[in-house]
């Protein structure tokens, strides 16, 4: 995934949102936010739907890690660029992304977190990237990764 646009550009936007803050939703603002927006690390739950000028988001490093454990992105054509943290989605229990063309595959960070994730919903372009670790090297492991693949599913 390509690096998002500096934010020292003269079009780029950054939104700060208030440090404590824990629940966001943002529902049906198409062009009235966009670009960047930086997020506080105590944010648990994230709900964004029908935005089409937010580009990117980004966590804000503090004293506090972060705690995001809910995430909800749907129909955000213009967002691209999510963190690129590891500790941002491990306490990740909800996760779902629909509808948001920019983002064209899940960062690495995310896609090895989606095992432990308890409810997805994920567009297939997406749920596609979550299997690649079942590709076998060679064809005698295919029997070993189909059971597997069948026991990991009745969990």
């Amino acid at each position: 995934m390509p690096e998002p646009p500096a934010a020292t550009t003269p079009s780029a936007r950054e939104h700060l949102l208030p440090p404590h803050l824990e629940s966001l939703a943002i529902v049906d603002c198409a062009g009235m936010l966009g670009g960047t927006l930086r997020l506080p690390a105590p944010l648990k739950r994230l709900c964004i739907i029908g935005n089409s000028g937010l580009t990117s988001l980004e966590f804000l490093s503090g004293e506090h890690p972060t705690s995001l454990e809910f995430l909800d992105l749907e129909n955000c054509s213009t967002l691209a660029f999510l963190p690129n943290e590891p500790q941002v989605y491990r306490s990740l229990w909800y996760l779902e992304i629909r509808i948001c063309p920019a983002i064209k595959k899940l960062l690495r960070c995310l896609q090895q977190q989606l095992g432990s994730i308890k409810q997805k919903r994920l567009d297939a372009c997406y749920e596609a990237t979550e299997f690649k670790s079942f590709k076998p090297k060679t064809w005698k492991e295919v029997p070993r990764l189909a059971r597997e693949r069948r026991q990991a599913c009745r969990s």
